[in-house]
């Protein structure tokens, strides 16, 4: 159902008595739900199946979550900034209130810490946008747009995009958003996750999940052998994969009697169990209530939501923690939502059909996000008055010293009158940045005073393509210019950021062919190297990816060489998670090696420098330079090739359980035989 918008449109009416029980009943089903599946989730998932139906662990008031948590943050920023907050805003609340550093959560700071904004922030060396950290994050949106499912969507999608840019997880929190908004006005099953289905993409793996997993449901297949189907068709090693977790979600719904076996029916699937129970939770307490849910699952937890601020995890939250005030916030919150955003939502006292009039017997409606069709992952849009600018990357968003970066700049003239602009660049020293074409249909290019000049129609939008390009001295961790437009006859406009992450630079070695991890290949592997040894080839990588696969033709070693300048001695996670096996040196020592063989898992080494349990130590670098030697074994057997990774993460001194956080100064670029520090 589309949002219904102006004074003559039909309006949808909410009891506000039955929608503040639908409010609590969400918060006391997530915690339900999350608390039941937290001590089951691991970092892999695994093909054999849980079997609970009850909490396997229970300690008073429930287990701090993430799930519920950063809710806690969004409505704050919601209750600060009121009901326009844009994804920038966002950006900076995860600045401001969140420490935790797990897999997408990590990677992403680190791009905003680097000076990157959403949705490029989430898009950019993120190995985790297909993961489950945004869809959890439904819930508030739901409730703060009851019945208002375009509304609560476009929330849920500036909230995705922050950490899952380009990612299935975007769609995931979209379809979760639309569900749960609907549930407050509507209660069949198939009716919501049709409608919810219809608001992304056919194409997408979330909805090709949760479709399958519905027919299977009405071929009658039984509730293991959907699970199975699903796991097989849409198996990730990775426990927190949202579109199979997507699927699981709904498994639990449709097989599940009532709320302890739906909850306990998706967690029993596995892979991100906390997730999917708590979803699935909340998804039954907006359904029913607070008043319908079973005390036995309820009433162990009280309503106190157990959060990590004390050990770090969140900070500087001022947002209710008590069930029920948290309730009472959210409800007046939401009539100034509705109102701000016109969704033709009528909140009263009077008797109103199960909480929300609806008309059951209609066509289920299609959730039509126009917007969503136009996102573009890799792209910023900066409205300047006078013009609009929209920044849009290549393949990356980092500047290397081997290859010019290419972006592409789409000014538009919102005006009825032409414009004669001149555009020039401010970049830092040894980089350049030149406008290669102009394509606006009158004319290329010319000179200018200080730049290139063109003409701008009334209208019309030209497509300015640009490159920049540095020496390999000159690249920093994060490298800030700005496009300058000076536009004749009219008032100054601000300067367009233009941000690009510093890539990495490595000396990769031939393979040496037959040898395994173990055995000597006639490199000196404790040597602190003065020169560029022999047969090693410079490479540069514009993130974690050390992209090796097409060096193993066959069974082998090869090496990778690289170099880190600090500027202090520094407590650091190495971790090289790769799907083979790895030996780690640091300044001519072994420092690590792979503990067993896992699945690629590429976080920045968040849980005690344990990212994925094998590839990853706790060191210290020393002041100045420091050299990393890394050995790599293939694994022949695998079908997917040789894959590796490399990070670097901080150690925190708040949060103890989220080593892994970003580390910003240091120089990734030079080699200690050249002169550029």
């Amino acid at each position: 159902m589309q949002d219904l918008k102006g004074e003559d449109a039909e309006m949808i009416r909410i009891n506000r008595a039955v929608y503040h029980d639908k409010v609590m009943g969400c918060w006391l089903g997530k915690n339900a739900g999350g608390t039941l599946g937290e001590p089951l989730e691991e970092k892999f998932g695994r093909e054999e199946m849980y079997h609970v139906d009850w909490y396997p662990l229970l300690p008073e008031g429930g287990i701090p979550n993430d799930d519920l948590e950063l809710q806690l943050i969004w409505l704050q920023l919601i209750l600060q900034k009121g009901p326009g907050i844009t994804p920038a805003d966002m950006a900076q609340a995860w600045m401001d209130c969140i420490a935790y550093n797990f897999d997408e959560y990590g990677l992403s700071k680190e791009n905003m810490q680097k000076g990157l904004l959403p949705p490029v922030c989430g898009w950019h060396n993120n190995a985790f946008k297909d993961c489950m950290g945004s869809p959890i994050r439904s819930e508030i949106w739901a409730c703060l747009a009851p019945g208002c499912m375009e509304t609560a969507a476009r929330y849920a999608w500036q909230d995705a995009i922050a950490d899952h840019g380009g990612g299935e997880s975007v769609y995931g929190e979209i379809f979760n958003a639309v569900l749960e908004s609907a549930a407050f006005i509507m209660d069949d099953k198939f009716r919501l996750l049709e409608m919810a289905l219809s608001s992304i993409p056919k194409t997408s793996l979330t909805y090709r999940s949760v479709r399958r997993s519905i027919e299977n449901y009405k071929k009658g297949m039984a509730y293991e052998d959907n699970r199975n189907d699903l796991m097989n068709a849409f198996y990730n090693p990775i426990a927190q994969y949202s579109p199979l977790n997507l699927g699981f979600q709904t498994i639990g719904w449709l097989y599940g009697k009532d709320f302890g076996d739906a909850i306990c029916k998706a967690v029993n699937c596995g892979w991100d169990t906390d997730c999917t129970g708590a979803t699935l939770g909340a998804v039954l307490g907006i359904i029913g209530g607070a008043s319908a849910l079973p005390e036995r699952w309820i009433a162990p937890l009280g309503y106190e939501i157990a959060t990590n601020m004390s050990t770090g995890g969140i900070r500087n939250l001022t947002a209710p923690t008590d069930i029920r005030e948290l309730t009472d916030v959210v409800c007046r919150e939401a009539e100034k939502v509705t109102r701000y955003w016109g969704c033709g939502i009528v909140f009263t006292d009077d008797p109103c059909p199960e909480g929300g009039e609806y008309n059951e017997d209609a066509e289920i409606p299609a959730i039509e996000l126009p917007w969503l069709e136009d996102y573009k992952p890799n792209a910023l849009s900066y409205p300047l008055g006078t013009l609009e600018a929209e920044v849009c990357y290549d393949k990356d968003a980092a500047v290397t010293g081997d290859r010019a970066s290419k972006l592409t700049v789409v000014l538009s003239n919102p005006h009825p009158v032409e414009k004669n602009i001149e555009v020039c660049f401010r970049m830092p020293e040894g980089f350049t940045a030149e406008l290669v074409k102009c394509a606006n249909g009158r004319g290329e290019k010319s000179k200018g005073q200080n730049g290139e000049k063109f003409v701008l129609k009334a209208w019309g939008e030209t497509r300015l393509e640009i490159e920049v390009s540095a020496a390999a001295g000159a690249v920093r961790d994060s490298n800030r210019g700005y496009i300058i437009f000076q536009t004749e006859g009219w008032p100054a406009v601000p300067a367009v950021p233009l941000v690009l992450l510093g890539g990495s630079r490595w000396l990769v070695s031939e393979l040496y062919e037959g040898k395994h991890l173990e055995e000597a290949c006639g490199l000196n592997e404790e040597e602190v190297f003065k020169t560029q040894p022999e047969g090693f080839r410079e490479v540069w990588r514009t993130g974690n990816d050390l992209e090796l696969s097409a060096c193993f033709r066959k069974q082998g070693i090869v090496y990778a060489l690289h170099y880190i300048y600090s500027r202090e001695e520094r407590d650091v996670v190495l971790g090289v998670p790769n799907n083979g096996r790895m030996k780690l040196f640091l300044n001519g020592k072994l420092l690590h090696r792979t503990v067993m063989q896992v699945p690629l898992r590429a976080n920045l080494g968040n849980g005690g420098a344990q990212g994925d349990g094998s590839n990853y130590k706790v060191t210290r670098l020393e002041k100045g330079m420091n050299q990393i030697l890394i050995k790599l074994e293939n694994d022949i057997t695998l079908k997917e090739g040789q894959k590796s990774h490399f990070t670097i993460g901080g150690m925190s001194e708040v949060c103890t359980k989220n080593h892994g956080m970003p580390v910003l100064d240091i120089r990734r670029t030079v080699f200690p035989w050249e002169d550029h520090l």
